[in-house]
């Protein structure tokens, strides 16, 4: 519709006609824009960035904000680096090691995989191509070798963007826990929850738990998750009394204390409710 411009000299009118016509073109970029937030979730559009700053200790945090923002960890210690979570995807991986080598020159020789999903083991290929060795367990290796296609299909359902990656299995596998660094890693099953084969990763000189995704402060994607045993496995995670102080959380904000247990079972407990 045309707008209705006062008659006025012809070099007014044409002014408003102009300025009509902008308006109309505002009106529809807004509304394109409320279409895309609307099919899309704002954490597709989130600034690309990964950082990696100092915890306690040998460990060190990853903020990865591709994607779904992911939060891993590093262990640096006194003759190699240990990664915990492979990131994204390969090009993810790149930007970690870029932001390793400005804390240290050990070489990387571990890269845990915490479950099968893409934010744990999409940046597999990467590691191993510089020669770190992909650790995980074997039930991860199973579900992994089982199901990487349809995770990376389900990834790019909500991310268009995100690669069809190829299926990289780890290289080394455990048949439950295991440790690394001596004994400064712990490896820890304890059941099914956010996934069949999620672990957590204790490391006891720090009384820090990295918590990958089955703990963080919202309930997050539960499509994959066996909700009959999650609490179960978070009240085994309990009963270990671990002594840590710290959590990090896999997903949203990093950094919780041992309270965040007690909030996921609570939001497990209300999704019950409902």
């Amino acid at each position: 519709m045309q707008a209705s411009c006062p008659k006025k000299s012809p070099h007014d009118k044409a002014l408003c006609l102009a300025g009509g016509a902008l308006s109309g073109v505002l009106r529809r970029c807004t509304a394109a824009a409320m279409l895309l937030l609307t099919a899309f979730p704002i954490s597709a559009f989130a600034a690309e960035h990964l950082s990696l700053w100092p915890l306690r200790g040998h460990l060190y945090v990853v903020e990865d904000e591709f994607y779904t923002k992911e939060n891993s960890m590093v262990y640096v210690g006194e003759k190699s680096v240990t990664v915990i979570g492979a990131t994204w995807t390969p090009d993810t991986a790149k930007q970690l090691v870029i932001e390793i080598r400005k804390i240290s020159d050990a070489p990387i020789t571990q890269v845990i995989n915490t479950n099968y999903h893409t934010d744990r083991a999409g940046g597999n290929a990467y590691f191993k191509a510089i020669g770190a060795e992909i650790v995980a367990t074997e039930m991860t290796r199973e579900q992994m070798a089982r199901g990487w296609d349809e995770i990376v299909q389900f990834t790019r359902s909500s991310f268009p963007n995100y690669p069809a990656l190829p299926l990289v299995l780890p290289d080394k596998t455990y048949t439950s826990d295991f440790t690394l660094q001596d004994g400064r890693i712990q490896g820890i099953y304890l059941g099914p929850s956010h996934t069949p084969d999620g672990i957590f990763v204790f490391f006891p000189e720090e009384k820090v738990l990295y918590g990958n995704c089955i703990l963080k402060e919202k309930l997050g994607n539960l499509k994959y998750a066996d909700l009959t045993t999650y609490p179960k496995t978070l009240q085994k995670l309990k009963a270990l009394n671990l002594g840590f102080d710290t959590i990090v959380a896999g997903h949203y904000s990093a950094l919780h204390g041992p309270e965040l247990i007690d909030q996921y079972l609570a939001l497990l407990k209300g999704k019950d409710a409902h």
